[in-house]
């Protein structure tokens, strides 16, 4: 029976520090699931003749950072980005993936961070009081005012 060897596939520099200590801790879990939400948002895997050559998915959105339109149509339309409120929540949590994939490993949440912003990445949206009438809760806290990484976002 042949042997199965461990293929190491090192997406981007940014996440060097596995090749050189061979050492999996809680940082590159992190940098790997924002890798995975990367792919459910976009749509696209690490590795994507779309990027160019030698690009991954995180250099490909880093790319596309400053300009928000960019972001937007980098969204997976398969997922329902064509609707405002459910594009909102993915470039809330594209946010979070990519805080999750920062180059240097310490500038990176903890996975305790990670489920606090996911859980609170939520947009503005119109609540309906008792007699049906529309209206914004001016009593609602800021996205990510409780997080212990408030202001990393915006």
């Amino acid at each position: 029976m042949a042997e199965i060897q461990p293929i190491i596939l090192c997406l981007d520099s940014s996440i060097a520090e596995y090749g050189y200590t061979l050492k999996v801790d809680e940082k590159s879990d992190v940098y790997s699931f924002g890798v995975v939400l990367m792919e459910l948002l976009l749509g696209k895997r690490p590795v994507d003749p779309e990027f160019g050559e030698s690009m991954n998915i995180v250099e490909w959105i880093r790319g596309k950072v400053r300009n928000k339109d960019a972001l937007e149509e980098s969204l997976d339309a398969d997922v329902g980005a064509q609707c405002k409120l459910v594009q909102e929540e993915m470039l809330l949590v594209l946010r979070i993936a990519l805080l999750c994939t920062a180059k240097l490993p310490k500038d990176r949440p903890s996975m305790r961070d990670v489920i606090t912003m996911l859980g609170e990445a939520k947009p503005r949206r119109k609540s309906i009081s008792n007699n049906g009438s529309n209206y914004y809760n001016n009593k609602e806290k800021p996205i990510f005012s409780t997080s212990p990484v408030a202001g990393l976002l915006y």
